[in-house]
């Protein structure tokens, strides 16, 4: 594995609250195989350390709290001293120094090695600052800093055994230790210059000033590593800032931190800015994170991913993993297909999103039109920064109306115009790094993927303060782009630790499998006290072989109504080889969606399979999901019943809602690789998705042959001159949900059918659309908001007609 991608990617420095860069080395780890600093920093840390302890054997101090607890009792204790020292008004630093003390010793036992010494030492330089008398701001504001540090320590470890806490959290608590020591080392050094250090300390505001700013750096590292990770929640944080700025309101008589980093990263964004040019944005909803065409792909479950979260959080961070490591504002995640980057995407927006560190979304998706091409990319990403920051909106909708006329150029120049221009100046004053995620590129159709790579790696990821989170699978044209630009770190998905791998799963399962979820799944029913036993639990991680969407689907299998019931599907899971699973998984899929009470082969047999094959072709070659029944009158059956043909397959087609019309979404684009492959689905089953595809081009030329009309909303006529802005209120009852799926998608299920020449029926479908419903076809465009895309439909249809003739004319040549 190269080393960018061992060490989750690089990292891009962000800005302070005066817009300072986060320097690399702010809180930089000592590289975990070393034993601890260079000779030169070790002699130097030695010789301040020697001169701390001269001057507090001449004022008489004595030694205190550099002695290491025991573990367990230090937890419990820095957990309660975290709550007593909760900052107010009248805390003096006497308690601040003992509770962040006490904290430190409960530290020191399971922090790394290479950490130990600088907590250590931290000890005895707040022994120094314990002894400040002075009442001067930079001095008491360094004070409240410390109580920071130590409540966000507390609050990474409290309420948790320190033998279950994290290697990677233990090592960031490390990195944040020592960069703390690092900075009141620096100052005290300085101070020991002439006078006792704890009086020059009070008297040289420059320097305390310094490491004041100094320690925001540090902290702000740790609280966005660790909110992205998981490692910290937010609530928690939130408290803190509160308390912090209350502290500061006391010393200032205003709180002068509103505008801070710590603010801007807990408070309620303005994002509620309106403005009629942003209408003029064509945005994709489904695309965002949140939106409820994404609300079927769920984040990381609880601890699991939590050494990949760590990674991504110190990337996010802007925390070196080494001092001359250089700035890479991308991060791109590949893998191969169930590994789940979805998942993990969809977590880094989460939690970005929670601390105001978000920009934009899109995740692409081939089942989705308007999520498999390039066209509304650029609209989209500034749709989304208009409505996350009003200040952003302001700016964005001026330069829509100062140039109107970019909304329609290249997506370079439509980035430049709508974005780049008008953002900069305002990125530049951010405290925290904006994060733009953008999920499953691969799904998007070539060139257009190409394209928007070009346009991140050329444009996006050169925004100041800008980081790019990309998911992809790791497709040839794409991974040689995404390999070769300095500006990217890669990590691979699949190379990740098998045992860190497995134990996430071993997690997942556990949770699913437990006696309690049994018994809530099927409550009053012969398997509510069945339970699975750890045995079998392990062969079912053995069996999933590092691949989350096997265990999910699995889970799904055993905790069905349907099919075997949870005891013979689990031993039917078990028996599968491990290497194969996921085909052979589906392949089970499909023996328990076969009916038992039909014999095979027969008339019943034939016409079932046909029925089957209808409902699940469709479903998964719709270029968005639809409901059932408008599915049912698209397609235009004889017995029109799809619903009990997909009732078995939930574990791979999930319904949005259990009610009597539901809308089918494909639970993970592996199941549509799998079904429309001869190589490797049963012949019987597969799916060839060229021969639905005409099916469903051919039904959506009868929908519109039947249902378009002539002023379909019904305007009177007084207001049919009227701009479409301006009319009243448009009955839309005779735009159905398929006439709408019709007048839309069309021309794309023609493209795909890959035939040769159109056979009579389609040819008759397609004269009548042409010659009676076309003026109409465009109406209805208008009436949906969708008459920009007229053209590239148009041309669609034209592409197929003219390749269909000049075939039609070779072949009579």
């Amino acid at each position: 594995m190269s080393e960018a991608t061992e060490t989750h990617g690089g990292n891009t420095a962000g800005n302070s609250e005066h817009i300072t860069r986060i320097p690399s080395g702010a809180a930089t780890p000592v590289d975990a195989g070393v034993s601890g600093p260079p000779s030169r920093t070790r002699r130097f840390l030695a010789k301040a350390e020697k001169k701390i302890d001269k001057f507090k054997l001449k004022l008489g101090l004595k030694e205190k709290g550099t002695e290491s607890h025991g573990t367990s009792e230090a937890s419990t204790t820095a957990a309660s001293t975290g709550e007593s020292t909760t900052a107010s008004s009248g805390k003096t630093w006497a308690v601040v120094a003992r509770g962040l003390k006490m904290t430190l010793s409960g530290a020191v036992p399971f922090i790394p090695d290479p950490f130990k010494g600088p907590a250590q030492a931290l000890l005895k330089i707040i022994d120094i600052f314990e002894q400040a008398k002075s009442n001067k701001e930079d001095m008491e504001e360094l004070k409240a800093r410390c109580d920071l540090l130590n409540e966000s320590m507390v609050n990474a470890i409290k309420g948790r055994d320190e033998r279950l806490l994290s290697a990677e959290l233990k090592e960031s608590i490390g990195r944040l230790v020592k960069g703390v020591h690092d900075t009141l080392l620096a100052t005290v050094v300085e101070y020991s210059t002439g006078m006792a250090a704890y009086v020059m300390a009070e008297d040289n505001s420059d320097v305390v000033k310094e490491a004041n700013e100094k320690m925001d750096q540090i902290l702000q590292c740790f609280w966005i590593e660790n909110l992205i990770a998981g490692a910290l929640v937010l609530s928690d944080v939130l408290q803190t800032v509160k308390n912090h700025t209350l502290v500061l309101s006391d010393i200032h008589k205003t709180v002068k931190d509103q505008e801070g980093w710590m603010v801007k990263l807990c408070t309620t964004t303005d994002n509620h800015f309106k403005s009629a040019s942003l209408d003029k944005l064509k945005h994709v909803p489904g695309a965002a994170y949140d939106s409820q065409e994404l609300a079927k792909v769920n984040p990381c479950f609880q601890g699991t991913r939590v050494k990949l979260l760590a990674g991504i959080g110190r990337w996010m961070s802007n925390t070196a993993l080494e001092e001359q490591e250089t700035s890479k504002p991308i991060y791109v995640l590949d893998g191969i297909a169930g590994i789940g980057k979805s998942t993990v995407a969809k977590t880094v927006a989460q939690h970005a999103a929670a601390i105001n560190s978000l920009g934009a979304t899109f995740f692409f998706s081939r089942d989705h039109a308007d999520r498999q091409q390039a066209a509304d990319f650029v609209h989209t990403i500034a749709y989304q920064l208009a409505c996350c920051d009003a200040s952003y909106g302001r700016v964005i909708a001026a330069a829509i109306d100062d140039h109107p006329e970019s909304l329609h150029k290249i997506m370079a120049q439509q980035f430049s115009v709508l974005v780049a221009e008008p953002l900069s100046g305002m990125l530049k004053q951010r405290a925290t790094p904006l994060v733009f995620v953008f999920d499953a590129l691969d799904e998007c159709a070539q060139p257009d993927a190409s394209d928007i790579l070009s346009l991140i790696i050329g444009s996006i990821s050169k925004l100041p303060n800008v980081k790019v989170f990309l998911t992809t699978r790791p497709q040839l044209v794409l991974r040689i782009k995404y390999q070769s630009t300095a500006l990217a770190d890669c990590f691979h998905l699949q190379e990740i630790e098998a045992v860190i791998v497995d134990s996430d799963i071993r997690l997942y399962l556990g949770y699913y499998l437990s006696v309690s979820n049994i018994q809530k799944v099927f409550e009053g029913t012969e398997w509510d006290c069945w339970s699975p036993t750890k045995d079998q639990q392990e062969q079912l991680v053995r069996v999933s072989d590092k691949l989350f969407i096997f265990a999910s689907t699995a889970i799904k299998l055993i905790l069905s109504y349907e099919g075997l019931g949870p005891v013979n599907m689990l031993a039917s899971i078990l028996n599968l080889e491990p290497k194969q699973g996921m085909v052979k998984l589906y392949q089970k899929v499909l023996e328990i969606a076969t009916p038992t009470g039909i014999l095979r082969p027969s008339k019943n047999w034939d016409l079932w399979l046909a029925n089957f094959k209808t409902a699940v072709g469709t479903t998964i070659i719709l270029q968005y999901p639809i409901s059932i029944k408008a599915l049912e009158r698209l397609l235009q059956l004889e017995s029109p019943d799809l619903g009990p043909m997909l009732r078995n397959m939930h574990s791979v087609l999930a319904p949005f809602d259990d009610g009597p019309n539901p809308t089918y979404k494909i639970h993970h684009k592996s199941f549509p690789d799998f079904i429309t492959n001869a190589d490797v689905c049963p012949q019987e089953f597969w799916i060839e998705e060229s021969k639905y595809h005409l099916q469903l081009g051919k039904c959506c030329l009868r929908t519109m042959n039947q249902q378009l009309c002539f002023n379909i909303c019904q305007v009177s006529a007084a207001d049919q001159y009227k701009e479409l802005a301006n009319l009243p209120e448009l009955n839309k009852e005779k735009l159905t949900e398929e006439l709408k799926y019709a007048v839309c998608n069309w021309a794309a299920h023609f493209a795909r059918s890959k035939l040769k020449s159109f056979d009579k029926e389609t040819e008759q479908l397609l004269q009548r659309f042409t010659a009676v419903h076309l003026i109409h076809w465009f109406e209805a465009l208008a009436y949906l908001g969708q008459l920009d895309t007229a053209f590239s439909i148009m041309h669609t249809a034209l592409t197929i007609l003219v390749s269909k003739l000049k075939a039609f004319l070779n072949g009579w040549c």
